[in-house]
């Protein structure tokens, strides 16, 4: 089908009214863009013409730019979709294989901490099952509504703004319901339902993994809460747009989208087009942190090496949890982005050595009873009450509602006597444990005992060994470990008056030093440490 006919067929569907044309109008600095800057005399802008006659009603007019979209989209499906590339001096090539798709690789030799890239996002949005926020920063709703559609913003900047301005406000006016648990679900897929041009292009290009979902509870649900809404309630249906093209931009979001926490409660997703190509490993090679105005709702993606990366060694990033044990890793990358890992560490039972997803012995032997093994490794006895372990995943969660300190430090406690089989010294739910407490213990790190500081100076150098086999190198984890650790041995050089520990605090604060450096959010930490 022609360009022509198909932009005919489609215009059956839609309003017979004709589209004003837009207009020319000297910019002069007199004459402001729409965010509000001057420009240059002698440039052009091009602007709707909004006199009286030719107007209409902002909902129509939204529809007809749907129309148009959804019809170059439907016309750039005959081409080629863009082919990523790089500059001579970038550090990575995007390759491609059948068993990890596209992927980075290193084009030469990378040193850790070297910036690999930074980014914009494709498009920005509330998570599905959102809480009430704004929907330009997504600060956590407050009362101001935007005067056009009648959803949660911050105040006028925010209102606005061209993320929410120019995307769906003029076409969800009358359809907040902040009663609703998934009232925000349909945000995110309908705005990239909105992308033209080279965006949408990119979009595409990435993977959905739309059959292997279609059939869950989630995509089922989608199909009502998204699909039908948007295209029934929003009236995008008229404007071209089908069931699976509104599944097919939230399946995109589901494989693609990273999770982005900002200050001040801003918890959203943004799909980064050259980002997200970075295969996935359980023990990755860099880290992603964000950066922008945090009131800005757009934040840039910086991608770091954490560690060296020799050529031709492919760039890895995490979709999981590092300190989750390999069985439940591998049933969230299973669930959440349909693919089977089949990293070194999932490979290996024993996960690198590291014992995270092993059951201790109940047997004198104290050996250790590897995932998926028959009995324990030392003795041959199988493992205990399988139980056991949930039980205690629900002690560790009444505790952390708490915030309750002396539990953790029970809970500890009976797992070092052996008292709470299976958990070991360094089974997951112990080594979460630990790392709570240390969090709880730099909270009120003046009001700690001289036995409570050196808890936390001996529970920091366990993690530390830890992150040095599953998260080594300049890593936030690390890095955070290390500012606990320093601390402390303040705090306990001052109650022991001793300095032997000033060489030790000297060499901890440097390194920690070098890693928050590269964490945007944690600079305040820097001071505290010089």
């Amino acid at each position: 089908m022609t360009r022509r006919r198909l932009f005919v067929f489609l215009s059956r569907f839609t309003l017979s009214r004709p589209i004003p044309s837009p207009r020319v109008i000297p910019r002069t600095p007199g004459n402001r863009s729409p965010d509000g800057r001057s420009s240059a005399a002698g440039k052009f802008q091009y602007t709707r013409d909004t006199r009286p006659n030719v107007r209409s009603s902002h909902r129509r007019y939204a529809i007809i730019s749907v129309r148009r979209r959804l019809l170059a989209t439907a016309v750039d499906r005959r081409r080629p979709t863009c082919t990523p590339y790089r500059m001579s001096s970038s550090p990575y090539v995007v390759a491609e294989s059948p068993e990890l798709g596209r992927h980075w690789v290193a084009a030469r030799d990378i040193a850790a901490g070297e910036v690999l890239l930074e980014e914009r996002p494709l498009v920005v949005g509330p998570k599905a099952g959102s809480p009430p926020v704004c929907l330009a920063c997504y600060a956590p709703a407050a009362d101001y509504r935007c005067s056009a559609c009648g959803w949660p913003v911050c105040g006028p900047r925010c209102e606005a703004a061209a993320a929410h301005r120019e995307a769906e406000c003029r076409l969800i006016g009358g359809h907040y319901d902040g009663r609703r648990s998934a009232a925000y679900c349909f945000v995110a897929p309908l705005r990239c339902m909105l992308l033209a041009g080279r965006g949408a292009a990119e979009f595409r290009s990435l993977q959905s993994h739309l059959d292997d979902r279609l059939d869950t509870p989630l995509y089922r649900a989608y199909a009502v809460n998204v699909a039908a809404f948007v295209l029934d309630r929003l009236g995008l249906r008229s404007a071209g747009g089908d069931v699976r093209s509104a599944l097919e931009a939230a399946a995109v979001l589901d494989t693609n989208a990273f999770d982005v926490r900002r200050p001040g409660g801003r918890n959203f997703r943004a799909v980064y087009a050259r980002a997200s190509m970075m295969a996935h490993c359980c023990t990755p090679n860099t880290k992603h942190v964000f950066v922008g105005d945090a009131a800005d709702g757009r934040p840039a993606i910086r991608v770091l090496a954490t560690v060296p990366i020799g050529r031709g060694h492919g760039v890895t990033a995490t979709y999981t949890q590092t300190l989750w044990c390999t069985r439940d890793r591998r049933r969230h990358l299973s669930a959440a982005k349909c693919f089977e890992c089949a990293c070194a560490r999932c490979a290996d039972p024993e996960e690198l050595g590291t014992h995270l997803g092993s059951a201790a012995c109940g047997g004198p032997c104290s050996g250790r009873v590897a995932a998926a093994a028959a009995g324990c490794a030392t003795c041959g006895r199988p493992a205990d009450d399988p139980e056991a372990e949930q039980r205690a995943v629900r002690a560790v969660g009444a505790l952390s509602k708490s915030r309750d300190r002396a539990g953790f430090e029970r809970f500890l406690e009976r797992v070092r006597d052996g008292t709470m089989p299976p958990l070991h010294d360094n089974h997951h739910v112990a080594v979460g444990v630990k790392y709570a407490l240390v969090q709880l213990y730099g909270d009120r790190i003046s009001d700690l005992t001289v036995k409570q500081l050196e808890n936390n100076s001996a529970i920091c150098e366990q993690l530390l060994r830890l992150a040095d086999v599953l998260e080594p190198g300049i890593t936030r984890f690390r890095g955070l470990l290390l500012y606990y650790l320093v601390c402390g041995l303040k705090q306990l050089k001052r109650k022991k008056h001793r300095r032997n520990y000033d060489e030790m605090i000297k060499n901890y604060a440097r390194e920690a030093v070098v890693i928050l450096k590269t964490e945007p959010d944690l600079m305040y930490l820097v001071e505290q440490l010089q």
